[in-house]
């Protein structure tokens, strides 16, 4: 796919997956070797950018910030102790995320390095994840709305600040949390590597959350995120998106 128009894909793409429910990568295979942005530059040598997962045409989307370590070595999103702790969370309120399609905000890991002298004289270097900037939520723009116009979920839930505020910025997660939205998003446009961001003209339910990592750092949120999973689960129930129920 040339880097004109995106329009045709999708259209080719939706006509090839109707009627099925298999899990599929959505994106083209380009998409594999993309380094728009310069934590795609900088991934180690074998890594590839994490598409999202799931089923096609699946009712729920799931959206988080962007890989780390487990990620990038896997080749899939939220794996190791977020994935572990994503589904242990989504089980307690009766969620099936085997169900649902789950991808990030920007698609390399964003980390930092910190250099330390041992004594023997070597150097030791730790890599530690960061929030991806905003060059890299600009340029991985596109993929992440391909994924949305494909697989064309009928809820978006958004897990943490950064995808609320990459789709919805007019809102703060700390005051929409635990809610259902019905507004447009924002999205980078026809051309692949768009970078301006407009409103859709379609509305889409959004249902924000916090990051589960965020408990981690912040145990007060504990109670709060499990409030909002039985919300969710709720909405769930009142848009009748069954296929997700356990």
């Amino acid at each position: 796919m040339e880097s004109a128009n995106v329009s045709d894909y999708i259209s080719q793409f939706k006509e090839k997956i109707k009627g099925k429910g298999e899990e599929s990568m959505l994106l083209p295979e380009k998409f594999l070797i993309c380094v728009r942005c310069e934590d795609g530059v900088k991934r180690e040598e074998g890594q590839t950018p994490i598409p999202g997962e799931g089923i096609p045409n699946a009712e729920v989307m799931l959206i988080g910030e962007s890989p780390g370590a487990e990620e990038m070595k896997s080749g899939r999103p939220f794996q190791g102790k977020a994935g572990e702790n994503l589904n242990r969370f989504l089980a307690s309120a009766g969620l099936d995320r085997s169900k649902m399609y789950v991808a990030n905000t920007t698609r390399c890991r964003p980390y930092k390095e910190t250099v330390r002298i041992l004594k023997d004289g070597t150097k030791k270097i730790t890599k530690s994840n960061k929030p991806p900037s905003q060059h890299a939520i600009r340029s991985c723009a596109t993929w992440l709305d391909m994924e949305i116009d494909l697989v064309n979920p009928k809820l978006i839930v958004t897990l943490g600040s950064t995808p609320l505020k990459r789709l919805v910025p007019d809102y703060s997660i700390s005051e929409v949390h635990g809610t259902l939205l019905t507004v447009p998003i924002q999205h980078a446009g026809e051309k692949e590597d768009s970078r301006e961001f407009t409103l859709s003209e379609k509305e889409y339910h959004v249902f924000p959350l916090y990051h589960p990592a965020a408990i981690i750092y912040r145990r007060e949120l504990q109670e709060v995120f499990e409030q909002d999973l039985h919300k969710l689960r709720k909405t769930v129930e009142e848009l009748k998106l069954n296929s997700v129920l356990l």
